[in-house]
């Protein structure tokens, strides 16, 4: 299986492993990655959300499901070509964009999976969802991989390989 140009790792800390079932969601906010576009008034919460994908038993996102409805080839996704039913995401473009990890649904769905255990916190979580917001350079990288080391009262990221 080949793995789109961003991908990402989940981590639960207070576990000790991987973050399977955690929904992530894409989002483009802006085309131009020089950081002298970004003023007090840059958001992302207007940001154009192209793709989502669930994390698998290992915590990682390698392919995403493309948005059927938008039209992203100036993210270098490719609507007509699919290989199945995975839109061709050949070349990345440079801009800012936003990973949106719904953690909180992840915390409420371990502490019922977890029922009558004492590990977890119950389903409590200081974060309902974490927004990591990134660069793709120009020219970009072949790949951005984005790892969240996930407790419920903490994470941190970092630029991963």
């Amino acid at each position: 299986m080949s793995v789109d140009p961003i991908t990402c790792h989940i981590l639960d800390t207070t576990l000790g492993k991987p973050a399977s079932g955690v929904i992530v969601q894409l989002f483009h906010i802006s085309n131009d990655p020089s950081l002298s576009s970004i003023s007090e008034d840059t958001t992302t919460t207007n940001g154009k959300h192209f793709a989502m994908a669930k994390t698998d038993n290992d915590g990682r996102i390698k392919q995403w499901i493309i948005n059927p409805n938008g039209d992203f080839q100036n993210l270098g996704i490719n609507k007509n070509s699919s290989k199945n039913n995975h839109q061709s995401w050949d070349n990345l473009k440079p801009g800012i964009y936003k990973a949106k990890f719904l953690t909180g649904k992840y915390f409420l769905s371990l502490a019922q999976n977890q029922q009558g255990s004492t590990s977890g916190d119950g389903g409590r979580t200081f974060f309902p969802f974490v927004e990591i917001s990134f660069i793709i350079d120009n020219p970009p990288d072949n790949h951005y991989h984005i790892p969240l080391l996930l407790s419920n009262y903490s994470y941190t990221t970092y630029r991963g390989s």
